[in-house]
């Protein structure tokens, strides 16, 4: 009996791990709504920042326009829309209702908006090196059904260092650097590779339509080193 049932056992293992084998979680997989109506316009909202930084908020929104951009989508002036939304008293909103994003599209044309959530921003420095930590969370949603089009996230580490000879002179530059001059930068590289790795091409890249086929981090999510 055993004779039989070994043999069955390993081809029934077997098939199954070659299926797995073959299995691929594709682009269209994950985000099927954002092909059957992709967004050619998009609205950076303000993020909402779940970090201890106060900072962190202001820093990563002026990079989001640029980085979804460089993916083939309009992004309206985030400063401008900021005012906008102060005057209307949406500016900390965190939960955008249909009748939101009903106005959001009728004031602004957006065919989508993009909500962020800053959920780390630690920052810290040794002798001659500092790192910079930003965990994100990114969603996309259509401003005429309020579904979610697209999500994803980042978990992003950033490395700086210091040539300096001078250990005195070191501890200061690493402690600058991780506390002011970097901020930007790092953020625009982050989200910058975030939406490389994440977002499909929208309907002003050149490749639009061309990464249906193509595999997402598992998770939907990526884990980024930036060394400086």
């Amino acid at each position: 009996m055993k004779r039989i049932i070994y043999p069955i056992l390993f081809l029934v293992v077997l098939l199954y791990f070659t299926g797995c084998a073959h299995q691929q979680y594709t682009m269209l997989d994950a985000y099927p709504k954002l092909y059957e109506t992709p967004p050619a316009s998009i609205l950076i909202l303000p993020p909402v920042n779940n970090s201890t930084a106060v900072e962190a908020k202001e820093y990563f929104a002026c990079s989001l326009a640029e980085a979804v951009g460089s993916k083939g989508y309009y992004t309206f002036p985030v400063e401008a829309v900021f005012t906008v939304l102060r005057d209307e008293g949406l500016y900390d909103t965190e939960i955008y209702t249909p009748e939101i994003l009903a106005n959001l599209y009728k004031y602004f044309h957006a065919d989508a908006v993009l909500l962020t959530s800053i959920e780390k921003w630690d920052k810290s420095w040794a002798l001659t090196s500092g790192t910079l930590q930003i965990d994100a969370k990114y969603t996309l949603l259509s401003t005429t059904t309020g579904e979610i089009i697209w999500d994803f996230t980042s978990y992003t580490d950033v490395k700086l260092t210091s040539d300096k000879n001078n250990l005195l002179a070191s501890m200061v530059e690493s402690a600058v650097k991780t506390a002011i001059e970097d901020y930007f930068p790092n953020c625009l590289a982050a989200n910058k590779e975030t939406m490389k790795e994440g977002l499909p091409y929208g309907k002003h890249h050149p490749s639009f339509g061309t990464d249906t086929g193509n595999s997402i981090p598992t998770g939907k999510a990526i884990e980024i080193k930036i060394s400086k």
